[in-house]
């Protein structure tokens, strides 16, 4: 279908119409081989000038006395897009006439299978436009001032929901104020249906993009690269496998919202309620949650590593090395001080935001980086995670344009996964000298498993639940007049999560996450697929570095440390160097010798967490699970 005057240029089109009968007749595979890479070889051209671009951000955005917000900066980026899209329709549209089974060469035959399709960038012109558009506004949903939870902006003006509700949720202590804002913003976002009407457009365009790669079933397109029929039901199994612990979990934290909200009207064989839950998600770290976690008392709660970071690391840029140094002991490239000196420069003190995360810059033959000026622990984690992106580009880049990228999305994530969860236990940050010993007491260490569980296992559902229910709105199985009862029937269903009030069909409550993952380059299935597949690489280093040693209590799997194993570093460097060369499930069977996803990692990760839950559960005499009241009506 990309091959109408309408869909693609036509001198394109004279291209590949003169490709199929040049050789349509003709059984030579080294003619559809040669024709093939004459394509691709105009491509990888124009795409070094893209490349060329992002050099050239990167130097303007470094260079002293500049602003990061110039129009310079802004202009080289539009044209990087502009140029990204063009390329890749053009593309696109050659290569979905190459007879791909006539190929001899393996990697020329996965280029055109990888390239050939598309998602957003396979609409035409004026619908990508659309597109784009549309996807600003519903980041404006988010990111934009639009919310007076109180009905009067007069003192501070209108709140975004992200980071400023989230942030006043996270510290209030009273009920009445989370339910204010969750309506508010929701009110807010969705006058005169606008949410709705923008994401009903927003779903059409992600059809239109489906037809064009030949795809009856529109999530097809969704689960681009992932290559799996159906594997909606791949990521469902998952869920029902770590349900067991996510439901003891569960359960306890709705004793505790029982307890700390009582106005909530939680009952105790019912869900929780979505305003709490949402603030659960955003307390996982907060050291005055309202969540008791396993053990209280200031001799069982968790050592400050603060202070200690700032006394033995000093500086952010200390923090980069010793991040390298981590993938440097699993004999993993060495960073040069080239990379150093040239290539890796700190953010200006306004440009990090609340987030503040580092940024990658790839234009081979070299990578660069730009990271966040903060110190503390959590973007000490997070710089070994983008330091693995920096190691993973290094190693792709050998590869052939097409090829120089993850087999499919979160692939990369998973592996920085793997990277953060070992460099942040007691054992490494004891090699560190932040902590003062490899382990922590039993009891300390029970509370560390509670607040990665509750950031981990509380999230992973939603997760699914936004993807599931957007693909499945996308394939028809949801109706427009069943949005709203449909999304609140998944929330049951996989999470125990029920709206705070009665609720109706002619409602929109989608929440926040579920926005910020319509785009497909930041989509819920690839955080589900990070998170998942994180925990099983994870276990396979751990298992070949011998830090974790089943049922050898002094080895646990959460305090596992594969630092210096280079059989670890051996699985991980395979991966790294093949790319998008081989399916994604070809990739991974490399570290964990599996082929399908499980949650078995996570479960084996937070098996104590897991026993202390039900022994715990028991003595407070909690049922697990949920029998919410239907609270949406679909009048």
């Amino acid at each position: 279908m990309r091959l109408s005057l309408l869909g693609i240029p036509f001198l394109i089109l004279l291209v590949t119409l003169n490709f199929r009968v040049c050789y349509s007749r003709s059984n030579h595979s080294a003619g559809y081989e040669q024709a093939t890479k004459q394509i691709l070889d105009r491509a990888t051209s124009r795409m070094r000038n893209v490349w060329g671009l992002n050099r050239k951000i990167f130097l303007q955005l470094t260079a002293k006395g500049k602003s990061p917000l110039g129009g310079q900066v802004l202009n080289a980026k539009q044209e990087v897009e502009a140029e990204t899209y063009r390329l890749f329709y053009e593309l696109a549209g050659n290569l979905s006439v190459v007879p791909v089974a006539e190929l001899n060469d393996p990697l020329l035959g996965r280029r055109v299978q990888r390239m050939a399709k598309l998602q957003l960038q396979g609409l035409r012109p004026k619908d990508y436009e659309q597109a784009k558009d549309l996807l600003r506004q519903i980041h404006n949903f988010v990111s934009g001032p639009l919310v007076c939870p109180h009905e009067d902006c007069s003192a501070h003006g209108p709140l975004s929901m992200y980071p400023k509700i989230v942030n006043k949720n996270m510290h209030t202590k009273l009920y009445e104020e989370l339910l204010i804002n969750w309506k508010s913003w929701r009110r807010a976002i969705n006058e005169k249906d606008v949410a709705k009407s923008t994401f009903i457009d927003y779903v059409r365009l992600l059809r239109i993009a489906a037809t064009y790669n030949g795809h009856v079933t529109p999530s097809r397109t969704w689960y681009l690269n992932y290559d799996t029929e159906n594997f909606q039901a791949e990521l469902e199994a998952v869920v029902w496998e770590i349900m067991p612990l996510y439901r003891e979990l569960h359960a306890y934290l709705r004793h505790e919202v029982q307890a700390a909200y009582p106005k909530a009207d939680t009952k105790s064989d019912g869900a929780i309620s979505a305003p709490i839950m949402d603030q659960i998600l955003s307390q996982d770290w907060y050291p005055h949650q309202f969540f008791r976690t396993p053990h209280q008392g200031r001799e069982h709660q968790l050592p400050s590593v603060h202070r200690r970071l700032e006394e033995v690391l000093v500086t952010p840029v200390k923090i980069n090395r010793k991040a390298a140094e981590f993938f440097e002991s699993l004999g993993l490239i060495v960073m040069s001080d080239n990379f150093y000196d040239r290539f890796s420069r700190r953010m200006n003190d306004e440009e990090g935001g609340s987030e503040c995360k580092s940024q990658v810059y790839y234009f081979p033959p070299d990578v660069a980086l730009r990271y966040c000026p903060k110190l503390d622990y959590k973007k000490m984690m997070q710089i070994h995670g983008t330091m693995a992106d920096i190691q993973y580009n290094m190693y792709k880049m050998r590869l052939p344009f097409g090829l120089d990228t993850e087999p499919c999305p979160g692939f990369g994530a998973a592996i920085a996964e793997t990277v953060i969860l070992a460099s942040g236990t007691p054992r490494h940050l004891q090699r560190l000298h932040i902590l003062l010993n490899d382990s922590l007491t039993e009891e300390q260490s029970l509370n560390r498993l509670f607040r990665m569980g509750v950031h981990t296992l509380i999230a992973v559902p939603q997760y699914f639940i936004n993807d599931k229910f957007l693909v499945d709105v996308m394939d028809g199985r949801i109706g427009v007049k069943d949005y709203n009862c449909a999304y609140w029937g998944l929330q049951d269903k996989f999470a125990g999560v029920q709206p705070p009030t009665q609720r109706h069909n002619r409602d929109f409550d989608l929440d926040f996450k579920f926005y910020r993952g319509l785009n497909p380059e930041t989509s819920n299935t690839k955080k589900f697929l990070a998170e998942i597949l994180g925990f099983q690489f994870y276990r396979s280093f751990c298992l070949a570095s011998g830090q974790y040693k089943p049922g050898d209590p002094n080895f646990p799997l959460h305090n596992c440390d594969f630092y210096e194993s280079k059989e670890a570093g051996k699985k991980m460097r395979e991966m790294m160097q093949l790319g998008a060369s081989r399916h994604w499930r070809d990739v991974m069977e490399i570290a964990t010798g599996e082929r399908k996803l499980s949650g078995r990692g996570i479960l084996e990760y937070f098996a104590p967490l897991f026993t202390w839950l039900k022994e715990r559960n028991k003595q407070l005499d909690i049922e697990p699970g949920w029998d919410a009241d239907e609270l949406c009506r679909r009048d």
